[in-house]
């Protein structure tokens, strides 16, 4: 069963029997009007050669010919019209189909398509001068099918006329069924061939030849056997033809099986008839090589199919790939862009009239958390149809993660993203999913997609300044600077590096008993020379987005080293320095190889490098920090908990990770005085640090009552402005040496 199977199902796909994907019926139809390229132009050459050779033959000799009545008008129409006829609807055809393959509609082609098949229509409305000049007559049997045939090939060729300049129009004003008018034109074209060589070759088969007698009498030319000769000179015109329409016609095979099929069938038995009017007969020899070349041809036209089969389905693969996102089906995001682009340079979207959404699925953290990766893909996927049924006919793609982006009218977009977030909550009310937007209204049609979409994202990002449950944001005015100010961040960072503008400030860190100065925290500062000093608030978030932040923490260690190098060099006083690292650097590179090979560089001692890592970035990959962790440890640097107390804290971070030294967030001293209960946690926390081998640091210190809490409380070490704000490595030292700063002890030499 199963090998009949395999020979039917062979069956099916070689006779194009299976039904085929839309992308492979365009890729079919476009390589038909790739062969129509081809084919239109060289019948469009050789009608120029047929003309020119008409003309040496037949028309000059008749004009030198002074005893011939016949009119030039009546020369030319009777040697020429059907040559001239067929060159330019051959033009027409191959203009249209370097349109249609190239995808650019201009009104200079449109044009040129509609002369040159105008001009074909002007050289149909001759056709009565057909009968004037007795090119077509009904006297006998032979004459009234030749007369047909001719009658047939004037109609087809003004279906084809009308059919060409209809579907010039139509392509070039956006139509959405330009696939399906194109197929009419190419059948078209195949008809007006077909019924040339149909004319043509059976006008030749019953015709004979003549000669003029001594009287100037026409006779017919017999034979070597004495019997009339015919002319038998253009019978491969039919067979050309149809080779050229088994060429174009390659939508299926039992199509074209069909077409060649009643084609040669029917002409078979219009010569195979002629007999019967006393005409020749069709040689026996001459039937088996037309059953062959019938045969042959089809094999051709299988063949051909399947090749092109074979490929279509292999560009689809590779087209699937770049243009749709894997989980969701929707658009690539790169595939997105460049529609976006089509679409705003085409129609009014980039003068207002359209809007980038910027899609944040809140709260999928969560679900993917509690229900896995599986079917956190499969409720992608879900949210990605929502949101293609909430904006029909709409360019959506998903840019990243649970990140969506979508180009849509500007038009009703607040009770859109409401309707998301309310089939969202019906879904699963159990997590509390929801959908948030920044929004950007194109103000030019020439905008960059990328940066449109940039802004709503900058939109979105907003949303968290905002006091109250926001989902939707615009991008505005006052948005612009900061946006402009963010995009000159990313971009400058390497020339900060390089010109020296970024450089490291110190913040003191005292003991908290006798508040001498045992070391200092590493911070970054930008002194920019377009913009002044940038606070870290500036450039630090948008480094971080950006995945650029592991630049500056590179440059702040190396710059941190440099100065430890410099006083361990001359003798002068050495701090110990705390530097920290953002969570965004730990997906990027690798933070104990980075800091080994700087330390390495400038040979400072492991013990004078503190590391800081931030809590947050402990909610993330929890085996990568712990490796980390390690790692450090064993190469003899100490670390720090940063901003614990931030809004992360979970008892968790003490028990699973080990670091040295635990930094209490400034926010656990706001409202400090006359808050009993802050008092109390802080008590607490440092008597569970000190229970679990861990050193204490609190930073926020502003107040004298604040540092006497900390210190009754047993908190090891200070920082806050009380005891210096963040100063350059010449102000920390000319401070020192002032004696304005007393070192700790241990660092006396």
């Amino acid at each position: 069963m199963k090998t009949l199977s395999k020979i039917w199902n062979g069956f099916l796909n070689i006779f194009g029997i299976r039904k085929n994907s839309r992308y492979v019926k365009s890729y079919l139809n476009e390589a038909n009007m790739r062969s129509a390229i081809f084919m239109s132009s060289v019948i469009f050459v050789l009608e120029i050669w047929l003309v020119l050779r008409q003309t040496q033959k037949y028309i000059i000799p008749t004009l030198m010919d002074s005893e011939n009545t016949a009119s030039i008008f009546q020369v030319l129409f009777q040697n020429t019209s059907n040559f001239f006829l067929l060159m330019s609807m051959g033009f027409a055809m191959f203009i249209y189909s370097i349109q249609y393959v190239s995808k650019v509609r201009t009104v200079k082609r449109l044009v040129w398509t509609s002369i040159f098949a105008g001009f074909s229509l002007i050289i149909c409305c001759l056709l009565p001068l057909e009968f004037y000049y007795k090119s077509i007559k009904f006297n006998n049997d032979v004459n009234i099918i030749k007369g047909v045939f001719k009658i047939f090939f004037y109609i087809s060729v003004v279906l084809f006329d009308i059919g060409i300049i209809f579907a010039s129009i139509y392509r070039y004003k956006g139509g959405k069924r330009a696939s399906l008018s194109s197929v009419m034109v190419i059948s078209l074209f195949a008809f007006v061939c077909l019924m040339f060589g149909i004319m043509v070759s059976y006008g030749d088969f019953v015709s004979v030849k003549t000669v003029k007698d001594a009287s100037g009498n026409l006779v017919y030319m017999p034979d070597g056997s004495g019997n009339v000769m015919y002319e038998n000179k253009q019978i491969i015109c039919f067979l050309m033809f149809t080779i050229y329409i088994g060429c174009l016609l390659i939508w299926n095979p039992l199509i074209s099986i069909g077409i060649l099929g009643t084609l040669f069938l029917g002409f078979y038995f219009a010569i195979k008839g002629a007999a019967n009017f006393g005409q020749r007969r069709f040689p026996e020899g001459d039937e088996v090589n037309y059953l062959t070349f019938v045969i042959s041809l089809t094999m051709v036209c299988i063949s051909i199919y399947n090749q092109r089969i074979s490929e279509a389905k292999k560009d689809e693969e590779l087209e699937e790939l770049a243009t749709k996102d894997k989980i969701t089906g929707l658009l690539s995001f790169e595939y997105f862009t460049i529609l976006a682009r089509e679409k705003m340079k085409e129609g009014d979207l980039g003068w207002g009239g359209g809007a980038y959404l910027f899609l944040n699925l809140s709260g999928f953290k969560i679900y993917n958390d509690q229900k896995g990766f599986e079917k956190g893909n499969l409720f992608l996927r879900e949210t990605g149809k929502i949101i293609s049924e909430v904006f029909p006919d709409t360019l959506i793609s998903r840019q990243s993660d649970d990140h969506f982006v979508v180009f849509a009218k500007n038009e009703q977009l607040e009770e859109k993203i409401k309707k998301i977030n309310e089939i969202l909550e019906v879904r699963d009310p159990d997590v509390k999913l929801g959908m948030k937007a920044g929004i950007y209204v194109t103000t030019d049609r020439l905008e960059r997609p990328r940066i449109c979409v940039e802004k709503a994202r900058y939109a979105y990002g907003n949303l968290k300044k905002l006091a109250g449950n926001h989902v939707i944001d615009y991008y505005d005015i006052e948005m612009h600077d900061d946006y402009l100010m963010a995009q000159y961040i990313v971009t400058h960072i390497d020339e900060a590096i390089k010109n020296g503008y970024l450089k490291a400030y110190y913040q003191p860190v005292v003991w908290s008993k006798g508040r001498t100065l045992c070391g200092v925290e590493a911070l970054a500062r930008w002194i920019d020379p377009r913009y002044g000093f940038l606070s870290p608030g500036k450039f630090v978030p948008v480094l971080e987005s950006s995945q650029l932040i592991y630049k500056l923490d590179k440059e702040i260690l190396r710059l941190v080293c440099r100065d430890l190098r410099h006083n361990l060099d001359l003798g002068l006083p050495v701090l110990p320095v705390s530097i920290n690292f953002s969570r965004a650097d730990f997906g990027v590179i690798d933070i104990v190889q980075v800091v080994s090979e700087t330390i390495e560089e400038y040979k400072v001692p492991t013990d004078l490098l503190h590391i800081e890592i931030t809590e947050s970035a402990l909610t993330d990959e929890e085996d990568t920090l712990k490796n980390t962790i390690n790692r450090l440890h064993e190469k003899g640097f100490a670390t720090w908990l940063d901003d614990f107390g931030s809004g992360y804290s979970s008892f968790n971070v003490l028990k699973d990770y080990e670091f040295d030294v635990l930094k209490l967030d400034m926010k656990f001293l706001t409202g400090f005085n006359g808050n009993e209960k802050a008092k109390a946690l802080i008590k607490s926390v440092i008597a569970m640090a000190d229970q679990i081998g861990m050193k204490t640091l609190c930073e926020g210190v502003e107040t004298a009552e604040q540092a006497a809490f900390l210190e009754e409380s047993s908190c090891g070490r200070l920082q806050g402005y009380l005891y210096g704000k963040p100063l350059t490595y010449d102000e920390l030292m000319g401070r020192i040496e002032s004696g304005e700063y007393n070192l700790a002890k241990e660092l006396l030499r």
